[in-house]
């Protein structure tokens, strides 16, 4: 009797722990999941001593937190707050974003000698009731010398890293390429919700007429428990819906996404139709999420153009492992020659071209480099090569040609002349045309190249860095863009919103670059014509030339009259 009652005992205080861990549940943007990819080694920080501030944003009335209480906050630092951080911690939470840390709604001060360089458990000393409020979460925490102790892991989700060191303004690193800050916050409450899965958006994907193609689609669980699988349909915009197909996950936590590759099938004919995808079952009951759907634009083509892909890649005299990208595009270069348009991006007082500020966004580091503004990548030999390689076995909505000239004597305007072409039709149709001059053999004798390879060794083919000194002067620079126009987006009006599979459009624009001060010799530019898709940001098609010389036409013949610089010719060829 005894040992029943023991037994029973047990059961009972089972219960009561089950019935506590039912009604709380550790939530966050950095889900469990991404625990595993932490180095320890921090990432975010300041280099030197300085005030750090991390924080993620919870949007008013959220599913998961809104009507919950904050009892607990969990957050990973970097092994070096051992021996950088000078002062106690601060945990804190408030309705707006504070610029001073002690006007928070709640402040919490955690000693530094309790600071791990894992996972630190922070259980609040007194509960705070969110009560559908907008909240901020975070923590402060100040060095005595340059450290990165601030940990992040993941893809980028929207409020999911607020960054602010000293008095500077708060910065939104949530669409940086950091992923989410690595901080969790224990929440108590009974209605946490279930079996919901939402699904992202797909972009635009191309294909040829009769082929199949794998599209990357991704899932994310923002319910409670974890999810093994789920059932999905596919619409077109015509009302053509697959049967509901099963997908497993294995083991999908909160907030864990999954990337997935499905298969759709080409259009019947040359044209765009857009797909949407409905998430109908999560672990073989309904859906709950409310935006249980993502729709992407399937672009089928009746034919293959060739690709001339766009390598941007970011670079600055101060950088001193720059020399790996200068030498990587040297190689693609002397590899692909004009199959390839080179593009180097210079931060720096230098060499730095005010109208290729806006890409510099794409930076990803110093060096770094962007494939067709689609992929990011670190620029040494192999990776650029290999890049290129990719990026020319794939299929391509249009192609467009350039010819430039000069249309002055006095080489103070540029003529560039194109003709775009897609295989496929759309009435609705977001392409620009943006325009770049690069230069080759850019040189001073005061520039001199950061070079953190001296002294080095190991790859041959950096040989010339490894023996040089820590700056290197008297260098050439090559591809260095010394003037653009709309190079973000493209020309608008440059591509008709109205175009047909086949049918040739021709544009042309005069660049004024007589005011420019950058070029150092006009026989060394090169004329680049960027096919942009206005929608997406990406590069679909490039085309580079040189400058022919200046023929003087007959002022019949002479397309800019009145002086605009700007001339769109469509369907004349």
């Amino acid at each position: 009797m005894k040992k029943k009652l023991l037994s029973l005992f047990i059961l009972a205080i089972n219960m009561v722990a089950n019935a506590q861990t039912e009604s709380q549940v550790w939530w966050g943007y950095f889900s469990d999941a991404n625990k595993d990819y932490l180095s320890y080694d921090g990432n975010i920080g300041w280099g030197s001593a300085g005030t750090l501030n991390a924080a993620i944003y919870v949007p008013a009335n959220h599913a998961f937190v809104g009507g919950s209480t904050i009892k607990a906050i969990r957050l990973w630092l970097g092994d070096d707050v051992l021996t950088s951080v000078d002062s106690d911690m601060k945990v804190w939470i408030s309705k707006t974003l504070p610029d001073n840390i002690d006007n928070s709604d709640y402040v919490q001060t955690v000693s530094k000698s309790s600071l791990k360089n894992v996972e630190n458990e922070i259980e609040l000393t007194t509960p705070f009731e969110v009560s559908n409020q907008a909240v901020y979460v975070g923590f402060s925490i100040s060095t005595n010398k340059k450290s990165y102790p601030i940990m992040s892991y993941g893809s980028d989700i929207p409020n999911s890293f607020i960054y602010k060191v000293n008095n500077r303004a708060w910065e939104y690193l949530d669409d940086s390429g950091y992923g989410p800050l690595a901080l969790q916050i224990l929440l108590d409450g009974n209605n946490f919700p279930n079996n919901r899965v939402t699904v992202e958006d797909f972009g635009q994907n191309i294909v040829l007429k009769g082929d199949d193609i794998p599209i990357p689609v991704t899932f994310t669980n923002e319910g409670k428990d974890p999810v093994n699988s789920i059932c999905y349909t596919i619409a077109t915009e015509d009302g053509i819906v697959t049967p509901e197909t099963k997908l497993s996950f294995g083991s999908l936590s909160l907030n864990q996404s999954s990337t997935k590759y499905l298969t759709f099938k080409s259009g019947s004919e040359a044209g765009k139709k857009i797909y949407t995808l409905n998430v109908t079952k999560v672990n073989d009951v309904a859906n709950t999420a409310i935006n249980n759907s993502g729709s992407g634009i399937l672009i089928t083509i009746m034919d293959r153009v060739p690709i001339v892909p766009v390598i941007e890649e970011f670079t600055a005299t101060w950088c001193g492992y720059c020399p790996f990208g200068i030498e990587g595009m040297k190689k693609a270069r002397e590899k692909y020659g004009d199959e390839v348009v080179l593009i180097a991006v210079h931060d720096d007082s230098q060499m730095g071209c005010d109208e290729y500020t806006p890409i510099l966004d794409y930076a990803q580091g110093y060096p770094s480099a962007i494939l067709n503004r689609k992929t990011s990548f670190y620029p040494n030999e192999n990776n650029i090569l290999r890049n290129i390689q990719n990026a020319k076995s794939l299929v391509a909505q249009g192609s467009i040609d350039i010819v430039a000239s000069w249309a002055d004597e006095e080489q103070k305007t540029i003529k560039f002349d194109t003709q775009s072409c897609f295989l496929y039709n759309d009435d609705d149709a977001h392409y620009g045309i943006a325009f770049v001059l690069t230069e080759d053999g850019l040189t001073d004798s005061n520039w001199g190249q950061a070079n953190y390879l001296s002294g080095s060794s190991g790859n041959s083919n950096m040989s010339f860095w490894y023996s040089a000194g820590s700056s290197v002067y008297g260098l050439e620079f090559n591809h260095v863009p010394v003037a653009a126009w709309n190079i973000k987006n493209g020309i608008s009006g440059s591509v008709p919103a109205k175009i047909k599979a086949g049918e040739t459009q021709r544009y042309v624009y005069n660049g004024d670059i007589s005011a420019n001060k950058m070029i150092q010799n006009k026989s060394n530019l090169k004329a680049i014509a960027l096919l942009i898709d206005q929608k997406s940001g990406t590069i679909v098609n490039a085309a580079q030339t040189d400058i022919q010389e200046y023929k003087k036409e007959p002022d019949a013949l002479r397309g800019d009259a009145n002086g605009d610089g700007e001339i769109g010719m469509p369907d004349v060829m």
